[in-house]
């Protein structure tokens, strides 16, 4: 939909056209696309088809035009250095807005990464600029997004042991996903045991051993596709 597109339908009517029948509305709705204040973001946002695992949205030094938001699935941005180590910045769960680092420098230094089969929301940033300055309310969700980022990145790169940084892992990851609406026990984790290491500083082994050890203490048991969180106050305990 073009930002001229968008002027000229009414905002409810242009919002329903591209939300009506999707099956991740309730998610985005939790994430706080669902109030009025912000109907706005709706009607500017592109589907973006559906990602395989390991597929690119943005690579480094892709021009910047617009930010991204999960719909479905899960998503990783990943940094690289001039010797060409990567670093895992983040995990994207569906609502949550990334790609807003580049908006100061009018590209991406990092890459996003689909986690299995996902699929994203892109949000025109020429039309959420325009957007941003007729609605403070939209500015200001897109400053409190920001603003989690930076706080979740700085609780990941705390100091701890390596206990500590796992069970503070599971822990966010299931905090934000009950903010979703996912109150189940069950957490999917797409990612690789080496992304999991790559983003708290640990070896893929000692994650597989946390993991382990997290399973005989009774606080979890592994599944094939993520784990499922059996003591979710013991695992508070051991985070810092």
């Amino acid at each position: 939909m073009s930002v001229a597109f968008a002027i000229q339908t009414p905002p409810a009517a242009a919002a329903l056209t591209r939300c009506t029948g999707c099956a991740h509305l309730p998610a985005c709705q939790a994430a706080g696309y669902g109030r009025p204040e912000l109907h706005g973001l709706r009607c500017i946002a592109e589907r973006v088809g559906l990602l395989r695992d390991g597929e690119y949205l943005y690579r480094p030094l892709t021009p910047f035009h617009a930010v991204y938001a999960v719909q479905s699935g899960m998503a990783k941005t990943v940094s690289v250095d001039r010797a060409g180590r990567e670093r895992v910045l983040a995990f994207h769960l569906p609502g949550e807005l990334f790609g807003l680092d580049a908006i100061w420098q009018g590209q991406h230094d990092s890459a996003a990464v689909a986690l299995g089969r996902t699929q994203c929301c892109r949000f025109p940033f020429a039309a959420l600029r325009d957007l941003a300055t007729r609605q403070p309310q939209v500015q200001a969700h897109l400053l409190c997004a920001m603003s989690r980022l930076i706080h979740r990145q700085h609780l990941d790169a705390a100091d701890g042991s390596a206990d500590e940084r796992m069970a503070a892992f599971l822990v966010d990851l299931h905090e934000r996903r009950r903010a979703l609406g996912d109150t189940g026990a069950l957490l999917p984790l797409p990612m690789s045991r080496a992304d999991i290491g790559n983003h708290l500083r640990l070896a893929t082994e000692t994650v597989s051993r946390l993991l382990a050890r997290f399973r005989d203490a009774g606080l979890l048991r592994v599944t094939r596709s993520g784990v499922e969180l059996l003591h979710l106050d013991g695992l508070r305990r051991v985070a810092p």
